[in-house]
């Protein structure tokens, strides 16, 4: 105290021993919050969800198997724009089935793909059996050629 005499400071001791209270009380609230931090467990598994709620009405979702699974599983996300193709046997050609559909990709098994289709379009998907093929595509650029064509655009809004 003889060095803050020396620097002419008033000194108030009520204020001083308030000072040092509010600072071992913040010193104590820190060390007991700490000590319940390292008892709660945050889990780290994403939120799991049921897509069949997600599928809008007049639509399926079709379980396909890909002959480029492995390609579209490191090459897009959970949700992609693709044009499907029937792959061709030994000597035919393969030829499109399906073009600008929506490829999701499933939650629980990220090499399992399914495609969501209108039920009226769903019958040119489910005569052909598989391996199909799917080709990647820009999703603005189908926008654009649906938005010229005149259909009305799907759009689906998952949550609230």
């Amino acid at each position: 105290m003889n060095y803050l005499r020396k620097l002419n400071i008033k000194i108030d001791k009520a204020l001083l021993i308030a000072f040092a209270a509010l600072g071992v009380v913040v010193l104590l609230l820190q060390i007991f919050s700490s000590s319940g931090e390292k008892q709660t467990i945050i889990s780290e598994e994403p939120e799991s969800f049921d897509v069949d709620t997600m599928i809008p009405a007049g639509h399926l979702l079709i379980p396909l198997e890909l002959s480029n699974a492995e390609s579209l599983a490191s090459l897009s996300g959970k949700f992609s724009l693709v044009d499907l193709y029937a792959a061709g046997e030994r000597g035919k050609k393969g030829f499109k089935i399906a073009s600008a559909v929506k490829l999701l990709r499933a939650p629980l098994n990220p090499n399992q793909f399914a495609v969501l289709v209108r039920e009226d379009e769903s019958a040119r998907i489910v005569t052909h059996e598989g391996p199909f093929f799917a080709a990647l595509k820009n999703p603005n650029e189908a926008t654009k050629a649906r938005a010229k064509s005149g259909k009305s655009q799907l759009i689906i809004q998952y949550g609230e």
